[in-house]
Formats: structure tokens, C-alpha cells, sequence
């Protein structure tokens, strides 16, 4: 997994459709919810990055997709009708 900027990864999905965007965020919450499930068992330490990273990561990463998704329902739901 790259860890590039959340707003950078965002950036790539800019093309993407709003049905798109919500199977994007369908997979993050997935992992999210996974590791909230979980955290308190133990882990390997030689994972990189850490679980714990990564969930930071996710969510700061669903931060910025949520408002490209709310950008992209305002276009293809609310304006194009």
C-alpha cells in the first residue's frame, strides 16, 4: 500500500461516478470497521505499515473522500435534474 497524501489519493478519483465513489468508501470502512472489531488482539509486529497506521490513514483518507463524494452527488443528483 502507497502511503501517499489522503488528498493526493482522492485527487485520482476525481473521474470516477458517484455509484464509484461509494464502493471506494464501501472497501475503506470495511477495513476500518475490521481493525475497530479487533484492535485489541495482538499483532504481528513486522506488518508495515502497522494496523494502526493504516487505520489512521483510512481515516483520514475517508475524510477526503467523503467530501468528494458529497461534490459528486451535488453534480450527478441534484444539478443534472
Amino acid at each position: 500500500m502507497s502511503m501517499i497524501s489522503p488528498k493526493t489519493a482522492v485527487e485520482d478519483l476525481k473521474n470516477k461516478t458517484y455509484e464509484e465513489l461509494l464502493e471506494e468508501r464501501d472497501e475503506y470502512l470495511e477495513y476500518v470497521r475490521e481493525f475497530e472489531a479487533h484492535r485489541d488482539e495482538p499483532i504481528a509486529h513486522d506488518i508495515y505499515p502497522t494496523p494502526e497506521t493504516r487505520y489512521q490513514w483510512d481515516l483520514e483518507y475517508l475524510g477526503e473522500l467523503f467530501k468528494l463524494i458529497a461534490e459528486k452527488y451535488n453534480e450527478e443528483s441534484i444539478w443534472e435534474k
